[in-house]
């Protein structure tokens, strides 16, 4: 039996920004997922923010993959929404500081009601997936502190396949 924290930290866009998305896209479900992390306790040492975006960048080479700094696995560009921007603006940015590519078209294909349950405390945070397409055919990462090598893949690894979110967000994007 996992214990409750007693504290819940909630990064949700503004309530305007969640009907915008409501209306842009109708018909349109909220999956949730709930993640048991363990004993680890949660780092909170980053600028507030309103979300996370999680790409499905295709271009000719393939899927983008990231790894992050001291992971052995693969994963899709994902990255904190700041408190000031929108959820485009964000996608853009991620795939440029996180793959080093800009983003021909992004289509909405899914949002996440994620919460991690920490042993001090739980993150509720809403997760915006998009499908994206690249013309560039290398990646060149700007400086990122959380991405050591990003590139193309025209498999994804099974490794990558393990975690929900990204087999989700590739469910969600395999027809757009």
């Amino acid at each position: 039996m996992r214990k409750t924290p007693k504290r819940m930290l909630i990064e949700l866009p503004a309530a305007d920004e969640i009907d915008s998305l409501a209306i842009t896209t109708p018909r349109f479900e909220v999956r949730q997922f709930d993640s048991d992390i363990g004993e680890r306790k949660a780092d909170l040492e980053y600028s507030p923010c309103k979300g996370q975006v999680v790409l499905v960048i295709v271009g000719k080479k393939g899927t983008v993959l990231a790894k992050r700094k001291g992971a052995k696995d693969w994963t899709l560009p994902t990255g904190r929404i700041g408190s000031a921007e929108d959820f485009v603006q964000a996608a853009k940015r991620v795939a440029r500081e996180e793959c080093g590519v800009m983003l021909r078209s992004l289509e909405l294909a899914g949002m996440y009601d994620v919460v991690w349950h920490y042993s001090d405390i739980s993150i509720k945070r809403l997760h915006i997936v998009y499908a994206a397409v690249t013309d560039d055919d290398e990646c060149v990462p700007e400086a990122s502190k959380e991405c050591s090598s990003p590139g193309f893949h025209r498999e994804i690894p099974e490794a990558a396949l393990k975690d929900i979110i990204t087999r989700s967000a590739l469910t969600d994007c395999s027809g757009k």
